[in-house]
């Protein structure tokens, strides 16, 4: 695979972007308690990045299909996490 700059860019823009939920996702499993999250916003999370990501695999972008990939996951996790909580 031939990486130009423009590709290398999105790559490390999409590696800070979607990192930018793993302290979030580390700490809620860490001490398992979401009580203070927002599930809505997660939600929208999880869901622009599922669109991004399909945006990316229908223009042929790895950089956008990888990192949203990532950022779904963790978003999903939190999400997850935050719904598996019971009420206080």
């Amino acid at each position: 695979m031939q990486l130009d700059p423009t590709e290398a860019l999105g790559l490390v823009a999409g590696f800070v972007g979607s990192f930018a939920f793993a302290p979030q996702a580390f700490k809620l499993v860490r001490d398992r308690e979401a009580h203070s999250v927002s599930g809505l916003t997660y939600a929208m999370v999880l869901t622009g990045a599922l669109l991004w990501g399909t945006y990316g695999l229908l223009r042929g972008a790895p950089s956008i299909v990888l990192w949203n990939g990532v950022a779904a996951g963790l978003a999903g996790l939190v999400l997850v996490l935050k719904l598996r909580q019971p009420p206080h």
